[in-house]
């Protein structure tokens, strides 16, 4: 009875220890997809976070006030650029008249144009910030959409990984056979035990009853003791050799 208990308590370990085995392995698909996982949440996370960040009151006011000095900066260069080309003034004497009358035409024009440079910038710094605020809402929603694509491909993958695991079979067929051989020896071992009473009897009544023995009751029931358990040891033996296959 004990090598049979021996032999599966082994079968049962080994088998325990490689679905542990498995299991780890499971496991570790499990913690790399949560980790990748994690790492694109927080790509998304930082790209709303950043968008959320320049849609504040203030940056938004800050936003508008560089966006107006850069317009009025970028006109005002258009503006020189073109006067630079104006004709010269005419050659000769000029009356003072006509010098003073230039001279107030000049400033008149420098004042309209300053003036129009300021409007054309307040004007457009409203629009060109949202177009800014669309270019960035656009970038964040990029990022959190491709970052979502990859968070469910790679998870798909990984639960494929997963569901593929499978324990490892040479120590498994090993743990099976085992729980099979013990499952036959404590079979075949009790079988043999179960006989033993009813051979014994047998015996002792064979022994006692017979004429000329000269043994008494007592030494013809130990004797048919000893051949019961001699008979059950062969059935014990013979039943671990079919097993086993050896002979």
């Amino acid at each position: 009875m004990w090598p049979a208990l021996i032999i599966m308590a082994a079968s049962a370990l080994l088998k325990a220890q490689t679905e542990k085995e498995a299991q780890g392995r499971r496991n570790g698909f499990a913690n790399a997809m949560e980790a990748f996982q994690r790492s694109k949440t927080r790509e998304g996370q930082a790209a709303t976070e950043e968008l959320l960040a320049k849609q504040t009151p203030k940056a938004r006011t800050d936003e508008m006030t560089q966006l107006t000095a850069d317009r009025q900066q970028s006109l005002r260069d258009t503006v020189g650029a073109a006067q630079a080309f104006d004709a010269p003034q005419i050659a000769g004497n000029l009356s003072g008249d006509y010098r003073a009358a230039a001279e107030r035409n000049a400033t008149t024009i420098a004042e309209r144009t300053r003036r129009a440079i300021e409007q054309l910038s307040a004007m457009g710094a409203p629009g060109e910030q949202e177009q800014r605020f669309g270019l960035r809402l656009g970038k964040a929603s990029g990022v959190v959409d491709a970052s979502n694509l990859a968070s469910e491909a790679v998870g798909r993958g990984y639960v494929t990984d997963i569901n593929n695991v499978r324990a490892d079979p040479t120590k498994s067929m090993i743990a099976n056979v085992g729980m099979t051989v013990g499952s036959g020896m404590l079979g075949g071992a009790g079988a043999a035990a179960g006989g033993l009473s009813g051979e014994s009897a047998a015996l002792a009544s064979n022994i006692g009853g017979a004429s000329g023995t000269g043994l008494t009751a007592g030494e013809a029931a130990a004797l048919a003791r000893q051949q019961a358990m001699k008979k059950a040891f062969e059935a014990y033996n013979n039943n671990s050799n079919s097993i086993f296959g050896t002979k």
